[in-house]
């Protein structure tokens, strides 16, 4: 029971808000949804769309005959979506601790690269340069969290400036050991 509100609730908040159920809305549903929408004597509103359609779409909300029976639909509508909530937080987590294990070894290398670059040894930062270009770490880490329950990457934007900075560093690197290369003596 549990699951099918999950797969219900998912479904109903992944549609678009202008796609009408194909289940008609009963008429207690109706009636409360717009009491809900439109009382003054309430302090919190729900969107008269959101609630029929929520409401219409479960078979145990369609079936009930009065507010008590909406009232329980509704919370255990409230559960579903909570604990669906909970387990795609708790995807996002393990992921996003596996690519935070990631991004510091990718880290140490970077910073290693930078070291060699001020100490003068630009052959040496050149090589960390590119294994952490060439690392993937971004695209991995991109993989993971959308291949995980969540289906969305909360950094996307930080994952590919950090393969496009690594890239940049890696060339400007190689650019400075190429314009040394023809020089007597390399200084690295």
């Amino acid at each position: 029971m549990a699951t099918q509100q999950i797969v219900l609730l998912l479904l109903l908040l992944a549609a678009p808000h202008g796609l009408a159920v194909a289940v008609s809305p009963t008429p207690i549903i109706n009636t409360t949804c717009a009491a809900l929408a439109h009382s003054p004597n309430f302090t919190l509103h729900v969107e008269y769309e959101f609630c029929v359609r929520s409401l219409s779409a479960d078979p145990v909300a369609s079936s009930a005959t009065d507010a008590r029976g909406l009232a329980a639909a509704a919370a255990s509508l409230t559960v579903a979506n909570i604990t669906s909530t909970e387990l795609i937080i708790a995807d996002l987590v393990k992921n996003l601790v596996s690519c935070l294990s990631d991004y510091k070894e990718l880290n140490d290398m970077v910073r290693r690269g930078l070291h060699d670059i001020r100490g003068g040894r630009a052959a040496d930062a050149s090589k960390k340069f590119l294994d952490s270009a060439e690392s993937d770490v971004p695209s991995l880490c991109d993989l993971i969290l959308i291949e995980g329950v969540a289906k969305r990457n909360p950094i996307d934007q930080e994952n590919q400036n950090a393969y496009f900075l690594s890239v940049m560093a890696s060339d400007i690197t190689q650019l400075m050991l190429d314009s040394h290369a023809g020089s007597p003596k390399d200084p690295s």
